[in-house]
């Protein structure tokens, strides 16, 4: 299968989702590595008590994230020559689980599990969500397509609020086991000034755990009000910022971000994008985008503009999650998704910015396929 058919049968999966026999799942939790919910649950359906993968490798390298659906006609099995994805009782290929991280065993000094506090994205990203909190689900002006509070509750898998100096030490952990390679850093939505002194607090904490000068990875906050916050991050070492815009056309980012648009304007958003290019060079900023939820047209005016001004662009590939307003809501069509992302590709390729792999690669989630797109074109 070549590579432009593993996106588009990638961005079915994503927006479809698959089911998976008892017999597959062997090993999950154990010697490879299992969903924690460190933030969204991008299933399709809850699955209390049940350890389901994280995500699974095509057989080109291609990383696709697991959204559980029983309804699906898609399904992996296991076999005597390993694991097979077949859409009803059509073979596609083989598949692969990825390891679960030794340190996913490990606990930290006061006692409280690694898992619990970072987990690995795709198969070399450590994430962090280091406050699994929104201030605008108490006003019910939450984002439609979020349903962060709804996750942490029905799973309750991660700690809430996080220490800086934990998250230091599953740091050292993650990355002195050589797979981590970037780091992504998020948090709900709360005071901006409050943010930014936990985020350099975290900073600083995993580079004296690391040892290292500058960390490779982004952080996504909420846009600074000033010049001197984003320097303030840079200096704490991150080598990449982003900004989660989530919806280019304006009249939808209200009605689908109402609170975040009450707080943050598109003007905002752009405003902070080009004084981060200023601070951390062309390349190193990201506008993180969900697709799906706004026309072809506007997503690709949105991709076409902040690549126009040195950003780089990560568009999660939406489905409707449990617990989210959007809840029981169709996601477009696969080839929908592989026409519009092969399209925005062109547009990031055409502009010629840094590729900022170090900071976020094709590796690092299963839930985008921009990085996918890019590969085409020989981007790694």
């Amino acid at each position: 299968m070549n590579k432009q058919k593993n996106i588009e049968l990638k961005a079915e999966l994503l927006s479809e989702g698959l089911w998976v026999t008892d017999k597959a799942l062997s090993g999950i939790g154990t010697q490879y590595k299992e969903q924690n919910h460190g933030l969204f649950g991008w299933d399709f359906e809850d699955h209390v008590g049940i350890a389901l993968p994280d995500d699974f490798v095509l057989q080109d390298g291609t990383i696709v994230q697991l959204r559980m659906n029983t309804r699906s006609s898609y399904w992996i099995d296991a076999t005597g020559n390993g694991l097979v994805l077949l859409k009803g009782r059509r073979k596609i290929g083989p598949v692969e689980w990825l390891p679960r991280p030794a340190f996913y065993k490990r606990k930290t000094k006061s006692g409280r599990e690694m898992v619990k506090i970072g987990q690995i994205g795709g198969a070399d990203c450590l994430f962090f969500c280091y406050q699994n909190f929104c201030s605008h689900f108490a006003r019910g002006k939450q984002c439609l397509f979020c349903n962060l509070v709804s996750t942490t509750v029905t799973y309750d898998s991660v700690l809430r609020k996080k220490d800086s100096e934990e998250i230091g030490e599953v740091a050292a952990a993650a990355f002195s086991e050589g797979q981590a390679k970037h780091v992504l850093l998020t948090g709900g939505c709360f005071d901006r000034q409050k943010e930014v002194d936990v985020l350099c607090t975290i900073l600083d904490s995993i580079r004296r755990h690391t040892g290292f000068d500058t960390i490779p990875g982004t952080i996504l906050p909420s846009p600074a009000r000033n010049k001197d916050d984003l320097k303030a991050y840079h200096e704490a070492g991150i080598q990449a910022i982003g900004y989660s815009m989530e919806i280019w056309d304006e009249p939808l980012y209200r009605a689908i971000c109402p609170g975040k648009s009450d707080s943050v304007s598109h003007d905002e958003f752009i405003d902070s994008i080009k004084t981060a290019i200023d601070i951390f060079g062309a390349g190193n900023v990201y506008a993180v985008f969900v697709m799906g939820l706004e026309p072809k047209k506007t997503f690709l005016e949105g991709v076409k503009a902040v690549t126009s001004i040195g950003a780089n662009v990560v568009p999660f590939a939406w489905s409707p999650n449990p617990g989210s307003m959007l809840e029981g809501h169709r996601a477009p069509s696969s080839q929908w998704f592989l026409e519009t992302i092969l399209e925005a590709a062109e547009i990031v390729y055409d502009t010629a910015i840094p590729a900022g792999t170090e900071n976020h690669c094709y590796r690092c989630d299963g839930n985008s396929l921009l990085h996918d797109a890019l590969r085409l074109k020989g981007v790694e």
